[in-house]
């Protein structure tokens, strides 16, 4: 798969040992060498930042080469929240992309078609494949963005039959890979996702293809060019809160509940029918097991865009930068990036200052943000070096690396209150209970 950076755990392909990452440290963040290597094998860049609410819950990654197609590029961010949102959010990371490369692999030798690359466009898709996006300036508003199931929100006037076959074969793929992973989550061991839980915004570049999956709150958006050769923002997904007309009105016909604690009148949550929790600030996410019963699920939303030469770059990241930098802002950031392969750590060193600036008695959020720029062809002629997290990145490309390369993580988010529900807090005494019995048996 080329260059995969995700800060995890990772099994070397060589003897097959877990590597474990530096939990505390992250040497990949202040590695010019690291940042440089990224900047020209993918043409993108990555940072994270945590902020003041506890620990990490952020999780990152981009991909080469994706599913074995050169110059395939997979990148994703995702927000983890809950007690345990750390873990969710890295297990998403790992497995997603593993899992979408595998069923893109199946369905291209089933149908060569899938291969986007084979296609030959006629029409350039960019307007009317995106239904109702636009450039716009408010980060927090979504009232002109109806999400009325808009992961079929493709439009197809113009298309032809092999180009309406391909997106309905990704939207399939997608959905099917999204549930899957949280399927594998629910039966899960070692993550208790009963409170806990994740966001995901993905993209996948083939050529000029650019496929979205978006499930929960954070964000894409691309940078393109008007009539006037002016740069604007595309918000390329909507943040899916409780409170859409769509999203609400399946959590209410599943007895959930929605409302906005008096503290917070202006973030809205999903509650369950007879308790107060767990409060959770969106619509969709992987994991939280106790309201997939009552109108949150795990299906994303997707979206297609055929890339033209106005289109300069994308931005995938956290509600951290949302919450406080509009589209706009964030494009002009990026742009005026003098190092391309730093425009993400300028950015969320911004996002960090107006969070002070904006909201000087709250805690500053988490951020992490992925800068893919898709005017600038990556360098193939370098050889993509696969690597592992333990050892330092000018080691690894001196050729000491084992096949799979993992690196980056993120930070953290309460996009749920701490309230767990009942039946969580009875397990829990319950384990109590039972291991004070197991020590009055041994006394």
């Amino acid at each position: 798969m080329g260059i995969c950076c995700s800060k995890a755990k990772a099994k070397a392909a060589a003897g097959g040992e877990l590597l474990d990452d530096d939990e505390q440290a992250f040497p990949w963040m202040h590695d010019d060498v690291f940042h440089h290597h990224l900047w020209t094998s993918a043409a993108a860049s990555i940072h994270t930042k945590q902020g003041w609410k506890g620990a990490n819950q952020d999780a990152m990654t981009v991909c080469q080469d994706f599913a074995g197609h050169k110059g395939h590029i997979f990148c994703g961010v995702f927000d983890g929240h809950g007690p345990l949102g750390r873990e969710v959010a890295r297990h998403v990371r790992d497995t997603l992309p593993v899992k979408l490369s595998s069923a893109l692999k199946a369905k291209t030798e089933e149908d060569p078609s899938t291969d986007t690359l084979k296609l030959k466009a006629e029409e350039d898709l960019s307007t009317d494949s995106l239904m109702k996006l636009r450039a716009e300036e408010d980060p927090s508003s979504n009232t002109d963005l109806d999400s009325s199931d808009k992961s079929y929100s493709t439009s197809f006037s113009d298309d032809t039959s092999d180009e309406k076959h391909l997106l309905s074969t990704w939207r399939n793929m997608l959905v099917k890979t999204f549930e899957q992973v949280d399927e594998e989550l629910r039966q899960h061991s070692g993550i208790d996702c009963i409170c806990s839980g994740t966001t995901a915004v993905t993209a996948v570049k083939q050529g000029d293809h650019l496929f979205i999956a978006n499930l929960g709150d954070s964000r894409a958006v691309l940078c393109t060019r008007d009539s006037k050769d002016r740069l604007i923002p595309v918000q390329l997904t909507t943040d899916m809160k409780p409170d859409l007309p769509s999203e609400l009105a399946r959590i209410l016909n599943c007895k959930g509940r929605v409302f906005a604690m008096d503290d917070e009148p202006d973030v809205p949550r999903m509650w369950l029918p007879d308790q107060d929790a767990p409060g959770l600030a969106m619509a969709r996410a992987f994991g939280d097991l106790c309201l997939k019963n009552h109108g949150l699920i795990c299906t994303p939303e997707v979206y297609y865009r055929k890339l033209s030469e106005k289109d300069e770059f994308l931005v995938l990241a956290t509600d951290g930068i949302w919450d406080v930098l509009s589209n706009k802002e964030v494009v002009k950031l990026v742009c005026s990036a003098k190092d391309p392969s730093k425009a993400a750590r300028q950015l969320i060193d911004r996002a960090v200052r107006a969070w002070r600036r904006k909201y000087p008695t709250s805690m500053v959020d988490d951020c992490a943000a992925v800068c893919l720029f898709l005017n600038r062809p990556p360098a193939h002629d370098q050889q993509a070096v696969p690597l592992s997290f333990t050892g330092s990145f000018r080691k690894v490309l001196s050729g000491e690396a084992p096949e799979v390369w993992r690196a980056l993580e993120g930070v953290a988010r309460a996009n749920s209150v701490m309230r767990l529900p009942r039946m969580l807090s009875w397990r829990r005494r319950s384990n109590s209970l039972s291991l004070d019995q197991d020590q009055d048996d041994r006394d």
